[in-house]
């Protein structure tokens, strides 16, 4: 009677790693980034640069990476992406919680906590989209470029990624006025 029991035991225990092992592995695939699919592509870690002509023009740092051919898409947690001039000096960074890439549109999805930091200021935003085609960035949800002692508040923008050329829409604003440079 105690070996039909312990084989009973061991066949239970079995069955219920095997469960178990079953339910993360459905679970893994489900919070992959395309729900229920599996990514072609798949890194921890990494860090890409892309170069044209042997000129760097950015470096991607990112925790997770995961690649879909299919859809063109690539999709990266807590990213920081530094961009570059042709000579080499740093055009500006940009971070955020998670990032999108789609190969067919050529763009860039920042989305959470996205800050952009250039010689101009600072953007923060909850969500970005940079066309890489022209370098344009869009802000969305709400944001707020900072320069200097002037924090602007708006609704959305429009800026290249030196954030020297700025479009904002429902605007608000704190700082120094000095009324020599107004040009109304």
């Amino acid at each position: 009677m105690k070996i039909v029991y312990k084989s009973f035991l061991i066949i239970l225990s079995l069955c219920s790693l095997l469960f178990l092992i079953s339910c993360t592995e459905k679970d893994a695939a489900s919070n992959m980034p395309i729900s229920g699919e599996i990514p072609d592509e798949q890194a921890d870690s990494i860090r890409i640069i892309s170069t044209t002509k042997n000129v760097i023009d950015y470096e991607l740092t990112a925790v997770h990476f995961y690649k879909y051919y299919s859809t063109k898409q690539t999709f990266a947690d807590t990213v920081f992406v530094t961009f570059f001039n042709e000579d080499g000096s740093v055009k500006s960074t940009l971070k955020c919680n998670k990032a999108e890439v789609n190969d067919a549109k050529n763009t860039l999805t920042g989305i959470g906590d996205v800050i952009v930091i250039s010689e101009n200021g600072t953007l923060k935003a909850p969500l970005i989209i940079l066309d890489r085609n022209t370098n344009i960035l869009y802000a969305k949800n709400g944001v707020t470029l900072i320069r200097e002692d002037n924090v602007l508040i708006g609704e959305e923008m429009e800026s290249n990624l030196d954030l020297d050329r700025v479009e904002i829409t429902k605007v608000s604003a704190e700082g120094k006025l000095n009324e020599d440079e107004i040009n109304w």
